[in-house]
Order: structure tokens, then C-alpha cells, then sequence
């Protein structure tokens, strides 16, 4: 049978399914993730599925994810990729790269900045597509936190009410971070969430939401997601049940932690990819954890 080339949209819910059965095999250490956040709501009409099928069965995919990024503090409409995978036994048949010249190659993508978060085994590959490798740094603070006997209120994500709450926040929020960020990226955060539950604490007195764990005596700061910034030091004790002695920012925290310390080296566990930019960000700065695809 021939390779075609298919769009799978939001709208395409018979070939949804064919997708969830292709990315458990692809992504094993997953397991099937993109059935949840489907039925939780996750696809929506700016997720869109670049595939390539036979026979009606999906052999290859990049998925594309339309985003508010902020660069220098100015949001610019663009995409993230993601879900870039060939099922093994049609690897080294050049399907990814049929499929990036595909998605790239639209009007629309050829003129807005575009990013994506690869791995080790792929530096070599983006480039070849006009991508650059950016360094992004992880960010931490000394900070010894005693713990509040009275938890901050979490949400509960199998509840509509409280995905409906935070939906509405997403689109409200500023960024977290100003060098290098994104803002409203509502589907990319319930993802994660449904793919690794954390805690979302409610902070309705606040107007924010802040997802947060605690490991090896640090407390990590995932995401803020607010509408304008707030004093975190106070509400720290509320997000765990444990001492913690350090935080780790999952974002940049310029506007929230100011004298956060930003490591020496790239964060290698993320190589982070951007193509579509006459230049580049100045400054440190971590894209939102929450926000990759």
C-alpha cells in the first residue's frame, strides 16, 4: 500500500483512536497518555497530529501546538513540536523528515517562530531544518521552609468545576517568566498533569494556582500560574507537609524570585530548539516545564 500524508485535527475523532494504539507503541516508557487528556478535554482545535499512514495504520507523527509564546517580555503567536515519533520497524526511511518539511514548509508555520524540546540523540537533527539550540538554565534558591499544618487547597482535575477553574486561569495569567516563556498554555499544562499527577493548590484570595512537590528536601515550584505577581514567600509553607531547604523553579522566575540562581551550564535533560527568531533572547531563562511538549 502507499505512505499518505494525513492531518489528524481535533475534529478527526475516528482517527483519534488510531493515534492513542500508534503513540503506546512509540512512546512505551509513556504508556498510552493522550487517551486521558483527550477525554479530560486536552484536544482542542490548536493541537493538530502531522502523520504519515498506511493502510490505515499511522507509521510516523509530529505534533503541532499553537502557542502564545513571550520573548522579551512580548507575546508572539507560534508553535511548539512535539509527539515526533516512527514506529521502530519503519525507522531510517526518512518518515520524520518527510513529515517536519511537510508542517514547516505551511505559510502559516514558515512565518512564526517555532520551537521544540529534543533529546541527546537528536542534536544533530533539528538543525538541519533551520532549528538552533538555545541554552536554558535550571533555577534555584537557599531557603529553609518550615511547613504550615493547614495545606493550601488542592483541585481536583477529575472534576469538570475545577478544570473549567483553571482553564479560565490559564487564559488570564500572565507568563511566569519574561526572557523566554508562554501564557495560556492550558492543554499543555492538563497533559502533564494527567500524565504525572502534582498538586494544584488553589489560591482563590490570590487569583492563582500553584502546582508544587517536594523531593530530596527541596521544594519545586512547577508552575505559577497568576494574573499578576504576588509575594511567594508566605504562601510557601501552605505547599508542603515536609521542611524543605532549597526551591527549584520549573520556569524562570525573573518576575517572582529575582535573585533565584541560575546554573552555569545548558540543562541537558531538555535541549531546547527554536527556529523563526531574527534573534535571540537575552538573559538566563528556563521555558515553563509545565508549557513542553
Amino acid at each position: 500500500m502507499a505512505q499518505t500524508l494525513r492531518r489528524i485535527t481535533y475534529a478527526d475523532r475516528d482517527w483519534h483512536e488510531r493515534f492513542f494504539v500508534f503513540e503506546a507503541q512509540a512512546f512505551r516508557s509513556a504508556g498510552s497518555n493522550f487517551r486521558p487528556w483527550t477525554e479530560r478535554g486536552g484536544w482542542h482545535p490548536g493541537y493538530e497530529v502531522f502523520a504519515i499512514e498506511e493502510d490505515g495504520e499511522i507509521l510516523s507523527t509530529a505534533g503541532r501546538e499553537r502557542m502564545h509564546l513571550v520573548i522579551g517580555g512580548e507575546e508572539r503567536l507560534g508553535y511548539q513540536l512535539g509527539a515526533v515519533a516512527t514506529r521502530a520497524d519503519c525507522r531510517n526511511q526518512a518518515l520524520s523528515r518527510r513529515l517536519l518539511t511537510w508542517l514547516l514548509g505551511e505559510d502559516d508555520a514558515s512565518s512564526r517562530p517555532v520551537i521544540l524540546f529534543g533529546n541527546k540523540s537528536v542534536l544533530d537533527f533539528y538543525p538541519r531544518f533551520g532549528f538552533t539550540r538555545i541554552m536554558q538554565k535550571r533555577f534555584t534558591a537557599a531557603l529553609e521552609i518550615e511547613p504550615d499544618a493547614r495545606l493550601a487547597p488542592a483541585l481536583d482535575l477529575d472534576k469538570l468545576r475545577d478544570r473549567k477553574w483553571l482553564s479560565d486561569l490559564c487564559r488570564r495569567a500572565r507568563a511566569p517568566g519574561v526572557v523566554f516563556s508562554a501564557r495560556n498554555y492550558y492543554p499543555t499544562l492538563l497533559w502533564h498533569l494527567t500524565y504525572k499527577a502534582r498538586p494544584v493548590f488553589w489560591f482563590k484570595e490570590l487569583d492563582a494556582a500553584v502546582v508544587a512537590s517536594v523531593a530530596d528536601d527541596r521544594l519545586i515550584l512547577h508552575d505559577v500560574i497568576a494574573t499578576k505577581p504576588f509575594d511567594l514567600r508566605p504562601i510557601l509553607p501552605r505547599l508542603t507537609s515536609s521542611r524543605a531547604k532549597a526551591l527549584t523553579f520549573g520556569f524562570g522566575p525573573e518576575a517572582w524570585w529575582p535573585s533565584a540562581q541560575a546554573s552555569p551550564d545548558d540543562d541537558m535533560d531538555s535541549p531546547f530548539f527554536v527556529r523563526g527568531l531574527p534573534s535571540l533572547p537575552a538573559g538566563a531563562f528556563r521555558f515553563p516545564d509545565l508549557a513542553q511538549t
